[in-house]
C-alpha cells in the first residue's frame, strides 16, 4: 500500500465552509498569512554578536611586505592620481593591538594623495552627518592597490620596449628573432 492511498479521497476535496467550522477558523487574509511565515528573532541581538564573534575570527597580524611586493605597491603608487578609482587592500590596525588588526578591501575614488606625509585619501561614498567621509590610509598600511589605470611599470614608464639588464629584447628578458631591435653580442 502506497503512502499517498491514505490520502487520495480527500486530497481534491474543498475546505469545508460550514459556519461552524468558519467560527472556530476564520478565512485569514493574505496579509496575516504572511506574518506566519515571516522571520523571527527569538535572541534580539544575537546575530549581531555572532557577527562581532566572525569578525574577531578574522583578525590578523600584520603582514610585512617582501622587498619586491614593497617595490611593486610603490611602483603602483607612482600612477595613482587625483579623481582615479581604485581598490586598495590595506591593514587596519585593532584598537587594542596596533600589530592586530583587519585586512580591509576598499574601493572608491581618490581624493588625495600625499607622498609627504604618506597618505592616500579615498572617496568611497561612506557618510556621516557633516557629508562624505574619506578613508585615510597609511602608506606604511598598504598591501595592495589595484585599479583600471594601473598598469605594469614597464608599461607605464614606456619602457617595455628597451632591453633588459642583459642587453636583450623580448618579454621576461628573452631575445626574439622578430624583434626590432639587434640582437647585442
Amino acid at each position: 500500500m502506497d503512502k499517498n492511498d491514505n490520502f487520495d479521497e480527500i486530497i481534491d476535496m474543498e475546505r469545508p465552509w460550514t459556519e461552524e467550522t468558519l467560527k472556530k477558523h476564520p478565512k485569514m487574509s493574505p496579509q496575516d498569512r504572511a506574518k506566519i511565515f515571516a522571520p523571527f528573532a527569538a535572541l534580539r541581538g544575537h546575530s549581531e554578536r555572532l557577527g562581532e564573534e566572525d569578525v574577531k575570527m578574522l583578525r590578523s597580524e600584520r603582514m610585512e611586505l617582501s622587498e619586491d611586493e614593497a617595490a611593486m605597491l610603490s611602483d603602483k603608487l607612482l600612477q595613482v592620481k587625483k579623481g582615479m578609482t581604485i581598490t586598495v587592500v590595506y591593514f587596519q590596525p585593532d584598537s587594542e593591538n596596533g600589530d592586530i588588526g583587519y585586512n580591509v578591501t576598499a574601493t572608491g575614488t581618490v581624493s588625495n594623495i600625499d607622498p609627504v606625509y604618506r597618505i592616500l585619501k579615498i572617496d568611497t561614498g561612506r557618510t556621516n552627518e557633516k557629508g562624505s567621509v574619506d578613508e585615510v590610509i597609511k602608506f606604511d598600511d598598504l598591501l595592495d592597490v589595484s585599479g583600471s589605470e594601473i598598469v605594469d611599470i614597464d608599461k607605464y614608464l614606456g619602457t617595455e620596449d628597451f632591453p633588459d639588464e642583459y642587453g636583450e629584447y623580448g618579454e621576461y628578458g628573452e631575445y626574439s628573432e622578430n624583434s626590432e631591435y639587434p640582437k647585442h653580442e
